[in-house]
């Protein structure tokens, strides 16, 4: 490794190390009673549980060898919130240490985590992006101009042009539902899998054709599966479409969010929304 300017194949190398470690140790405990074990609340404000706090440490423990190396970035972590390593540079790291907490803890097979490297602070600067899903083992990575792959697979978004399969995330259902549920109701089949850096990937690898995620997320939540979806040649946006590429890399919440596999879906579930506002106000 460059001790000063690792290349992206490099961190991806880096960020599969530290996915094998965590398929090590993760999947072993999901479901049990030490799982939900509650440690306290996150950086990110949410609460944390035994299983998010050893999916962290595994993962710092890598990086903390990378630094030692003479690498400097600035880690944004869910849990452990911002650290700066090394001398100060323009690499950022996003980690969600366990993406779908809730499953992994009471043993739903939906789990990921997900690491972004960013040679800036904003998503615009998403230099590489890794999702390992916990539960199945299959990795996600991409380079940002080079593509997306799955275990070493090239892979793309599908080119349906239809929503046959629409997947949802929305924390704050009660609250967040009704703005996306005409979009649901014009789908063949939803889902709402509880992971959305994992849902982004999956849908980059031709499992799902559209994605709204209700509730306002943070960086870290989606920075990865993000890369990954546009490199295999999808698009993702705010809800009324606009560009979220000036996002800050921070602990913040964002926007809402909507993803496709094409431009077409996209615009027609944004057209689907703004209808039911102007009927709705």
């Amino acid at each position: 490794m460059d001790f000063m300017h690792p290349s992206p194949y490099q961190w991806i190398e880096v960020l599969r190390g530290i996915g094998k470690n965590l398929l090590e140790r993760v999947p072993q405990i999901a479901g049990s009673a030490d799982a939900s074990v509650k440690i306290g609340r996150g950086a990110g404000g949410d609460q944390t549980f035994l299983i998010d706090e050893i999916a962290e440490k595994i993962i710092i423990e890598a990086l903390d060898k990378v630094a030692g190396e003479g690498v400097g970035f600035t880690l944004i972590s869910e849990e452990c919130g911002i650290r700066q390593y090394g001398s100060e540079t323009n690499i950022h790291i996003l980690v969600d240490p366990l993406d779908g907490s809730n499953n992994a803890k009471r043993g739903v097979p939906y789990y990921a985590t997900s690491i972004a490297v960013l040679d800036g602070n904003k998503l615009e600067n998403l230099l590489a992006g890794y999702v390992v899903d916990l539960s199945s083992g299959k990795e996600y990575w991409a380079i940002r101009g080079e593509g997306a792959w799955c275990n070493g697979k090239r892979i793309e978004c599908r080119g349906s042009e239809g929503s046959e399969m629409v997947a949802f995330e929305a924390s704050a259902p009660a609250k967040d539902i009704d703005k996306i549920l005409p979009v649901l109701k014009s789908a063949r089949k939803i889902r709402c899998l509880g992971a959305i850096a994992l849902d982004l990937a999956i849908m980059a690898n031709g499992a799902i054709d559209l994605l709204l995620v209700a509730t306002p997320s943070r960086s870290f939540d989606f920075a990865a599966g993000m890369l990954i979806l546009k490199e295999a040649g999808g698009i993702i946006t705010d809800m009324d479409g606009g560009d979220i590429t000036g996002i800050n890399a921070g602990l913040e919440r964002t926007v809402p969010l909507i993803a496709a596999t094409n431009n077409s879906l996209l615009t027609k579930a944004i057209e689907i929304i703004r209808d039911n506002q102007a009927v709705n106000p």
